[in-house]
């Protein structure tokens, strides 16, 4: 069994390799990697970065991108039948159609794998969910709750979050939602920090909240 710091968890990287890369050469040698969702779309290289979680076997949660290439991305490229994914630029789905026009073998091992990413992962008293999933806690493994794990916003107060889930004994760390600087809160921390948007890649150690970032590569967008 690791220790609790040899985890970092690393925020939306969106198909940015460069910036992902120069990021893992600064976490320590015995890093384990774990990926908070939306792997793909709005950077250039959707397709590199899922080869480089699957072929490092790295753990990954599902993100709404996941969701939305998984939907999308076999009409867009086989059919030409687009989506408001693959139409609107604020999407990003058009950048991993590119990024996987001319390569439809690894595009259907990946959407194979995105099948299989779990929608939450607990390690000790962390919570790891692409959205704001602490408010869901104790519905995560219910179907019609699911959604909400990799959707769902802290600034988006809903009537079905759960009663006093800011008084929950966890640390519930996701993405989702970029901000400047990693955000922490009483029981929660937000670890996207925007880096298909032109801010920077970061990652956070379990236990230690020891946290190291990368400016975004413009190589990436």
């Amino acid at each position: 069994m690791y220790e609790l710091e040899n985890y970092w968890i690393i925020g939306d990287v969106h198909g940015c390799m460069f910036t992902l890369e120069k990021l893992i050469q600064k976490l320590p040698k015995e890093a384990i990697p774990i990926f908070i969702g939306d792997l793909v779309d709005r950077g250039n290289f959707s397709k590199e970065v899922m080869e480089f979680v699957l072929d490092n076997d790295y753990l990954a949660v599902f993100g709404n991108h996941e969701y939305l290439m998984f939907n999308y991305i076999r009409d867009a490229i086989f059919k030409d039948k687009h989506a408001m994914w693959s139409l609107d630029s604020a999407y990003g789905g058009d950048k991993s159609v590119c990024s996987y026009k001319n390569d439809t073998d690894k595009l259907l091992r990946h959407i194979k794998y995105i099948a299989t990413m779990p929608k939450y992962i607990e390690i000790g008293r962390y919570f790891l969910t692409h959205g704001f999933g602490l408010p869901y806690y104790k519905r995560k493994d219910k179907t019609n709750c699911q959604m909400r794990l990799y959707t769902n916003r802290l600034e988006n107060l809903a009537s079905d979050w759960e009663n006093d889930w800011d008084k929950y004994p966890l640390v519930n760390i996701f993405g989702h939602t970029p901000y400047e600087e990693v955000l922490f809160g009483p029981n929660y921390i937000g670890i996207d920090t925007g880096c298909a948007m032109g801010g920077k890649l970061s990652a956070i150690q379990l236990d230690t909240h020891k946290c190291i970032s990368e400016a975004t590569d413009k190589k990436d967008i």
